[in-house]
């Protein structure tokens, strides 16, 4: 099973929590749109030690390549859910996406704002 975490995840890992017992010592991954909200932290904050924090997760995970075939999947969950009259931001679609292509598990703290994506796994931190 792959395991991707999307941002809350991320923030928690920076942050310094444990991930839960589930999940702690398998290989995880994240979308590139993760990464760069996570630079977008990093900026925001303007500071040494988070950039140090975000490389250092880095590190620690495969980041996955936004290709073509997530930018579809990300059309398609768009129109399905604008169509439905949701809104769950561009960014977290994306991830939602990538997260269905790849067959992988997303990981979030934020799972109320991911339950309306059809067929998208979904590990609850």
């Amino acid at each position: 099973m792959s395991y991707m975490l999307d941002t809350s995840a991320c923030i928690n890992l920076l942050r310094g929590m444990q991930p839960p017992a589930e999940i702690e010592g398998k290989a995880c991954c994240i979308s590139a749109v993760v990464e760069s909200e996570l630079w977008a932290g990093v900026h925001h904050a303007g500071g040494k030690r988070e950039k140090k924090k975000v490389q250092i997760l880095l590190d620690a995970v495969k980041v996955l390549p936004f290709e073509s075939e997530a930018a579809q999947a990300t059309g398609r969950l768009l129109a399905y859910l604008t169509g439905k009259g949701i809104q769950i931001g561009d960014f977290d679609t994306q991830i939602a996406a990538h997260a269905r292509c790849t067959d992988s598990t997303l990981i979030t703290a934020n799972a109320e704002h991911f339950k309306p994506v059809p067929d998208l796994k979904l590990f609850i931190w």
